[in-house]
């Protein structure tokens, strides 16, 4: 399983670095192709070598930032090789000229370059600072990616000049003065020119712009919101056109767990018979390839499987299959979509034996949780915390969508105790060790020897026991016969027997008592079922004269109040969604605020810095539709996706804007400079995006990473477009009043 995922992941690297060339083929040539394809394998051999000395592994969520960082690894050679070629497109005088002019197109972008690389591994860096499980589990992408663009930054810089000069052909001819101070007008510069222009100089056009743009900006925070508007209430199906909210959606495998419970003190075989009859359903799928059945103990321990006790399941009345699907390639439906419908048709069966208690246990896309739905019951008194988790219980039962509802009580279990006369039984000749060996003989059966067989590692051993409808039932002792001095003494004339109910396990957690409720989401999120039961339960009375409180759904870890009442507090996958989205929403924070102070230290000013990053909120433009068009909620990887979005949009802000004042240093007004600047920046910008928007959307199909995807495809292509009008638009709407001053005298944000 772990060589297939990694096949696939690679090939996903080798469909991505093919989409990247193609795209420096069509716009730049085949030899600007082949500079910025060289850079691909050496920078991403760096990374492994560096991965490899600081003791990372080849996994797939290492896979997944390398395929994240294939579309920012070449940003930095594109946007060198792009002005590298701008400038010698309009010839040189000799060769000597070209060396010079080499070196001035890459001086010319390389603070703008090297301040955008550096807000970039800003944007990736307070990822690392992620806490709990989800830290180590996200860890390879903050350590990859920043990694990735540094040696980018280095090989764009030290490496590419030096090919260009030897790759590249150019015009030797002296340039005249009209070729030396214009840029070649390509039909990229020419189309900017005819969409831009009206938006300067028609304020109708530029009026209906920003109205379109804020219907779009409003549209698309509108969209999360939606999700809360439903038919039914938020205990109900979802509206078409929501973009719902998921910790991780979950992944498609090729294989899945049903664990079976049968009440305690079940016979082992009447537990088979149940197993046997769920295999029978199992076996008639044509999704299904093989199962393998375990009963009276738990099959092979995975970690999902020890997080939720797996490996304490021992007893006759347990049982587990494991179930194999058709490879994921060779097959339509998701595996969630199967276990749906396994769950459907397993109905009928659950509905005729009600004692059995069936789970459908996928493995978790995620860290794995002690289950998805988790009410943790907390109180005074072991008999009310029970009493409240059987309401709660029913509450679970009773909410929409939620399934494999289930506690941590149990069922009562019946103990036989047998208490020996030994003044009787030394009168008899009856030792009491005599006694106990009878009892475990006619109960259990006794060894008699072991056989060893040559498929077998371990000796098997041979069981002398009497078949279960013969065997003696504990309340009946007088059936039983055991040698005393004098002969054979019926066992019933030396001991008496007493039937109790066993005290139940007791649950604890951070040393505090606890009662557990579990539950499992059929299709969607976990999050509206569970704010549904908490708006029933939060404030209700569940046993008379104790009001029972919730909490849990706070972004900070909640603390038992256990002592004068009763509190319920949710775990489980909610707790980690919001764990995660407090820690991701910290880190997006903070690394805004370091791209801004980044900002502020480059240009030396405190307004410009937010003209820059302002096109920051615009990829939420392209983020939610991609969602919505995709059909993907919005998860973890989602946010990741967002928040090195951050870093990407101040990076081609920070082209144009140092282009822009570029031209208003050397006197253009500000209509030209914007103009200008914008026609020339156009592709480099455009084919930056293009990589990025190349190199992640192959990860758009992966159920796990596919919001990764989405978010960084769909939220690149909208403030791209976007970022090209309204940066140019904004600056020339703030600083038409200093129309042809030059930035030294006084022009320019301040």
């Amino acid at each position: 399983r772990a060589d297939a995922a990694v096949n696939l992941l690679i090939e996903h690297l080798a469909i991505a670095i093919v989409s990247v060339v193609v795209i420096m083929l069509l716009f730049l040539g085949w030899r600007e192709a082949a500079i910025v394809t060289l850079n691909i394998p050496l920078i991403l051999f760096i990374v492994l070598a560096i991965g490899l000395i600081a003791g990372q592994t080849i996994n797939r969520i290492t896979l997944f930032a390398l395929i994240l960082s294939l579309g920012l690894l070449v940003d930095d050679a594109i946007v060198v090789i792009e002005n590298v070629h701008r400038h010698l497109h309009r010839g040189v005088a000799s060769l000597k000229q070209k060396v010079r002019t080499i070196i001035a197109a890459t001086n010319e972008t390389g603070k703008p370059t090297i301040i955008a690389t550096i807000a970039v591994i800003l944007a990736f860096i307070p990822m690392a600072f992620v806490t709990g499980m989800m830290g180590p589990y996200m860890g390879p992408i903050p350590f990859n990616a920043p990694i990735a663009m540094a040696t980018s930054l280095i090989v764009a810089y030290g490496l590419i000049p030096w090919i260009a000069l030897r790759w590249m052909p150019c015009r030797i001819q002296e340039p005249t003065m009209e070729e030396r101070d214009a840029d070649p007008k390509d039909w990229i510069h020419r189309g900017y020119m005819r969409l831009a222009a009206p938006l300067i100089d028609r304020p109708g056009l530029r009026r209906g712009f920003w109205l379109v743009v804020a219907l779009l900006f409003a549209f698309a925070l509108w969209e999360p919101a939606w999700q809360f508007v439903r038919p039914e209430g938020i205990n109900g199906p979802p509206t078409p056109g929501t973009v719902e909210l998921k910790m991780l959606p979950k992944g498609n495998k090729n294989t899945f767990n049903i664990t079976i419970d049968m009440p305690e003190g079940t016979p082992l075989e009447e537990t088979d018979a149940m197993a046997r009859r769920v295999g029978d359903l199992l076996r008639s799928d044509p999704m299904v390839t093989d199962y393998e059945i375990f009963v009276g103990r738990a099959g092979p321990i995975d970690f999902n499987g020890m997080l939720r006790g797996a490996v304490l399941r021992r007893g006759s009345h347990l049982a587990e299959i494991r179930v194999n699907l058709v490879d994921k390639r060779e097959r339509d439906l998701r595996s969630d979509q199967i276990v749906l419908r396994l769950r459907d048709r397993l109905a009928p069966l659950l509905a005729a034996h009600p004692e059995a208690n069936v789970k459908l246990v996928e493995d978790p896309p995620g860290p794995p949780v002690r289950a998805t739905l988790l009410a943790e019951i907390y109180g005074p008194d072991e008999a009310g915390r029970r009493a409240i988790a059987a309401r709660v219980r029913q509450r679970f039962s009773s909410t929409w969508d939620v399934t494999d509802v289930d506690d941590s009580i149990g069922a009562d279990q019946v103990e036989w105790r047998v208490r020996i006369d030994k003044e009787k039984a030394a009168r008899l000749g009856v030792p009491t060790a005599r006694v106990t060996q009878a009892m475990r003989d006619y109960l259990q059966g006794f060894s008699i020897g072991a056989l060893h067989r040559d498929e077998e590692r371990h000796p098997v051993a041979i069981t002398v026991r009497l078949p279960r409808t013969q065997r003696v039932h504990p309340e009946d002792l007088h059936r039983i016969y055991v040698s005393g001095r004098n002969g054979a003494v019926q066992l019933s004339s030396v001991a008496t027997i007493e039937r109790r109910t066993v005290p139940k396990p007791r649950m604890s957690k951070d040393g505090r008592p606890v009662v557990y409720v579990t539950g499992e989401p059929k299709r969607g999120s976990q999050v509206y079922p569970l704010l549904e039961m908490d708006r029933a339960l939060d404030g209700s009375t569940p046993i008379p004269g104790h009001r029972l409180t919730t909490g849990g759904l706070r972004f900070t870890d909640p603390v038992p109040e256990d002592t004068f009442g009763y509190q319920l507090l949710w775990d489980g996958e909610m707790r980690l969604t919001l764990d995660v989205f407090r820690d991701l929403g910290a880190a997006f924070i903070v690394a805004l605020v370091l791209i801004y102070l980044l900002m502020v230290g480059y240009y030396g000013r405190f307004l410009l810095p937010v003209l820059v990053m302002a096109p920051t909120a615009l990829t939420m433009i392209g983020i939610f539709p991609g969602h919505w068009i995709t059909g993907q909620p919005f998860t973890a990887t989602s946010m990741i996706g967002m928040i090195a979005l951050a870093g990407i949009v101040v990076r081609n802000s920070t082209l144009l804007i140092d282009f822009i004042l570029d031209y208003r240093a050397r006197g253009y007004s500000v209509r030209t400079s914007v103009l200008e600047a914008g026609a020339v920046r156009a592709r480099p910008i455009l084919l930056t995006a293009l990589a990025v928007i190349a190199g992640t959307s192959v990860m758009i199909s992966d159920p796990v990473f596919g919001g990764l995807g989405v978010s960084m495809a769909f939220g690149t292509l909208a403030a791209t477009v976007l970022t090209l009008f309204i940066i140019p638009l904004i600056y020339y709407l703030w600083q038409r009043k200093a129309d042809a001053v030059p930035i030294g005298q006084g022009g320019g944000i301040r």
